[in-house]
C-alpha cells in the first residue's frame, strides 16, 4: 500500500495532536483521562512523544508570593521536562495557612506538618497516575507507578505541594492540577491520604473520599535537590 500501518498510525496521531492543540486541550491530560488498558496506553505513548512544560520558582519569587522570609542558601537548580522546581523553606502547614494562600480542612494538629528546607523537583501531578489506588500509585515500593517510572521520586509532602501550587498560581495564574486532586505522602488515621486541590485562587488541603481509584485523583511526587552553595 506504500504507507506502512505504523506510519499511518503516526500520521493519525499527529493529526489528533494538532486538533487537540487547536482546541486548547492538553494532550497529557487527555491521555490520563483515556480508558485505555495499560498495554494500549504504552503503545500510544511510545508513538506519540509529548513534551511537557517545566518551571522553576526560585526562593526570591516563592518568598515574595507567600510573604515569608527568604533563608535560602542553595543554588537554583534546573527543571527537567515535566518538572516544577520550587523553593520550600521548612515552613509548617500552619505557617502556609497563615499566608492566606492555603486553607486547611484537616484537623488543626496537621498544621505541624513540615519537610526539610530546600529546592524540590516536583511532578504535580504525576502523568497517568489517576484511576489507580494509593498502592498502585506509590504505596507498593517495588510495583507502584512511582517505583517503576520515577524511582528517584517519593510521594509529595503536603507542605511542599501546597507551596508549589501556591507559587505556581501566583506566578502564572494557572492551577497545576487543572481542577483535579492530588494525593500526598501523609497518611491520616482513617487510612486515607492528605490531598490537595486549588479553588478560587487558594490551595486547599483536605482528604479525598478514600484511597481507591478515581479519575480526578492523581499522585503528587517530589525529590529534594542537592544544591548547597560552596
Amino acid at each position: 500500500m506504500g504507507i506502512s500501518l505504523k506510519r499511518l498510525e503516526k500520521k493519525k496521531l499527529d493529526l489528533g495532536i494538532n486538533k487537540l492543540s487547536d482546541a486548547g486541550i492538553d494532550v497529557e491530560r487527555w491521555l490520563a483521562m483515556c480508558d485505555a488498558d495499560p498495554t494500549t496506553m504504552q503503545r500510544l505513548v511510545s508513538v506519540w512523544p509529548v513534551r511537557l512544560s517545566s518551571f522553576v520558582h526560585d526562593a526570591k519569587t516563592v518568598c515574595g508570593i507567600l510573604g515569608l522570609p527568604n533563608n535560602c542558601k542553595e543554588e537554583t537548580p534546573k527543571a527537567a521536562d515535566g518538572e516544577v522546581v520550587v523553593w520550600y523553606g521548612c515552613w509548617t502547614l500552619g505557617e502556609l495557612v497563615a499566608t492566606g494562600k492555603v486553607v486547611n480542612y484537616l484537623s488543626k494538629e496537621r498544621e505541624a506538618w513540615k519537610a526539610p528546607a530546600g529546592y524540590y523537583h516536583t511532578r504535580i501531578p504525576v502523568p497517568a497516575s489517576n484511576r489507580l489506588t494509593w498502592d498502585e500509585q506509590a504505596g507498593d515500593e517495588k510495583q507502584s507507578l512511582l517505583a517503576r517510572l520515577y524511582a528517584a521520586f517519593q510521594a509529595l509532602p503536603t507542605p511542599v505541594g501546597a507551596t508549589a501550587l501556591a507559587a505556581h498560581l501566583g506566578v502564572t495564574g494557572e492551577d497545576l492540577l487543572k481542577g483535579n486532586f492530588c494525593r500526598c505522602a501523609e497518611a491520616l488515621p482513617d487510612g486515607n491520604h492528605a490531598a490537595l486541590n486549588v479553588y478560587e485562587g487558594r490551595v486547599l488541603v483536605d482528604r479525598y473520599w478514600d484511597d481507591g481509584p478515581d479519575g480526578y485523583v492523581f499522585l503528587g511526587a517530589a525529590r529534594k535537590s542537592d544544591t548547597l552553595k560552596s
